[in-house]
């Protein structure tokens, strides 16, 4: 909890915010991800998600997930995809977007670097496309899994 709370999570927040303004001012397509279902009741969410204690009672569209102030979407520029399982991929038409806007290179940061994130990156790749996670905007519950 420690290495969570005083370096991890400081440090990933700092530099996303860092990453998002320097995105911002170079034109460079955002898009925000987080866990929200899209039931109330989390129905919908992953059978991992399910089984993960935490993870099965969700934000939902009753009690919205909420974004820190330092790192949240410009309304109607950025594009927000809820999602309910770990790999984004899996659970939102990411892909059909990206192809849509021509994307074919990925920076990706977030939490948790070892669930999440690393679940995001592979299943990217195996997409084709090109992914760079920007280490420093990551961050996971302990530096092992880091």
């Amino acid at each position: 909890e420690e290495y969570k709370h005083s370096i991890a999570f400081p440090r990933m927040i700092h530099n996303t915010e860092r990453l998002l303004k320097s995105a911002r001012l170079s034109k460079i397509q955002v898009i925000f991800t987080y866990l929200q279902a899209l039931t109330d009741d989390c129905r919908d969410v992953s059978l991992d998600y399910k089984l993960s204690g935490d993870l099965s009672n969700l934000p939902g569209p009753s009690n919205p997930a909420k974004f820190l102030p330092v790192i949240t979407p410009i309304d109607g520029e950025e594009i927000c995809l809820p999602k309910t399982s770990c790999s984004v991929f899996q659970s939102t038409k990411l892909e059909y977007i990206l192809r849509n806007l021509q994307v074919e290179q990925l920076l990706v940061v977030g939490q948790l670097t070892d669930q999440c994130v690393e679940s995001a990156v592979r299943d990217a790749a195996d997409l084709g496309f090109f992914v760079t996670v920007v280490d420093d905007a990551c961050a996971a519950n302990s530096a092992d899994c880091h």
